[in-house]
């Protein structure tokens, strides 16, 4: 029984996160044959300026990032 846990930043609309939900079912039924009936998944929301992508926060550009303790 495959348990996929998605982490997103939040703002999706319900469609956006129903399709991702059924990309994602029918995703890993193709690449491990379970069955759609038992594939779990969890969607988690996050605020923006909660998630780092990249060493970057919410809004930081590329290379402007400093690291904690350099």
């Amino acid at each position: 029984m495959p348990f996929i846990q998605c982490h997103i930043p939040s703002g999706l609309t319900k469609a956006r996160k129903t399709q991702l939900i059924r990309d994602i079912v029918k995703v890993t039924n193709q690449s491990i044959g379970s069955d759609p009936k038992i594939i779990n998944v969890l969607l988690t929301e996050h605020a923006p300026e909660n998630m780092s992508i990249s060493g970057r926060i919410h809004g930081e550009q590329a290379g402007k990032a400093e690291l904690v303790g350099t």
